[in-house]
């Protein structure tokens, strides 16, 4: 979903990147990336190659119009081989092709909990912040975590939580009984555990829906009513911006105007199946309009027909 993106894949013995562009989520149009039919090094190359495309498309992207100022689209005006040729031009070298093969044979991790680093002795602990909302006092208290434990340092995910690394062996334990872990858990429930979402129309004017409140308390609702046994990647949405990406979610909300007893309602449209690494593809949109106040009998029914979900009654 990236306009670049390099992917772990083995070359004549040495680990590399294939390289994979144009990827982008819009209004108008949404789009996985397509293979650059190229594979790097694990050096400077990347940061070269990196630099080459962008030129390129900085020289060459629409300007005139905004709905296609996006590398996507000028990879379809000129087509991939010739998009690989500017590029490769730029580069100033010939480009390798592909690796015959992603070494991407892995579970998507969220890093939530306590991990092992590579570094002997060193540790990090991944903390769920819900729907990532997090106010300027959680900040502090989260630097403070990471200057007493770790090293001064906080890393946030894609899944929009919280990693502090180079936590000692000697320390961690300690860590997980600081009074900030009741509301940031290392083990939080199935459902919130994965929950995505934008901002949604408390602060932003594009939102259709108000967001973010919403998604915690459907998935806290579920979760009294449903036994999940893995979790379930629930992303929202407040408009077809899509900056909450529900197209890569195990179900995505995407909010839209939906209608009820002839009047106006805040509402979404639902996409599932989207999945993101191994075998990685867009969701499609399966409901349209649907009632936000009616959400919780349909994302109960879904959760039980395609994610094993059990009624706990």
């Amino acid at each position: 979903i990236n306009d670049i993106a390099f992917v772990p894949a083995y070359k004549d013995g040495e680990l590399g990147f294939n390289v994979v562009v144009g990827g982008f989520f819009s209004a108008k149009r949404c789009e996985a990336a397509v293979p650059l039919n190229a594979w790097v090094p694990p050096n400077d190359d990347v940061v070269d190659l990196s630099r080459a495309i962008l030129e390129v498309y900085r020289d060459h992207g629409s300007r005139a119009n905004r709905q296609k100022s996006r590398m996507m689209w000028l990879i379809d005006e000129w087509g991939m081989d010739k998009f690989r040729e500017m590029v490769a031009d730029q580069f100033g070298r010939s480009l390798k092709t592909a690796a015959e093969k992603d070494e991407i044979d892995w579970d998507k991790r969220d890093h939530i909990g306590v991990y092992q680093q590579k570094q002997p002795g060193l540790n990090y602990v991944g903390l769920h912040v819900p729907v990532g909302r997090l106010q300027a006092q959680d900040m502090f208290d989260l630097a403070q975590l990471a200057d007493v434990y770790g090293s001064g340092e906080v890393r946030l995910t894609v899944e929009q939580n919280v990693i502090i690394p180079n936590i000692p062996d000697s320390r961690w334990q300690s860590f997980l009984t600081e009074p900030l872990l009741t509301r940031f858990s290392i083990t939080p429930a199935p459902l919130t555990r994965s929950l995505v979402s934008c901002t949604g129309a408390q602060f932003c004017n594009f939102a259709l829906i108000e967001t973010k409140q919403r998604a915690l308390a459907l998935a806290q609702t579920l979760e009294t009513e449903l036994e999940l046994s893995k979790p379930v990647r629930i992303h929202w949405t407040g408009c077809p911006n899509s900056c909450g990406q529900p197209q890569v979610a195990d179900i995505g909300l995407m909010g839209t105007k939906a209608r009820k007893d002839g009047k106006a309602v805040e509402g979404v449209d639902i996409y599932m199946g989207g999945k993101v690494g191994k075998d990685a593809h867009l969701g499609k949109c399966v409901q349209k309009g649907i009632p936000c106040e009616d959400l919780v009998p349909v994302l109960r029914d879904l959760l039980i027909e395609n994610f094993g979900a059990k009624p706990k009654n």
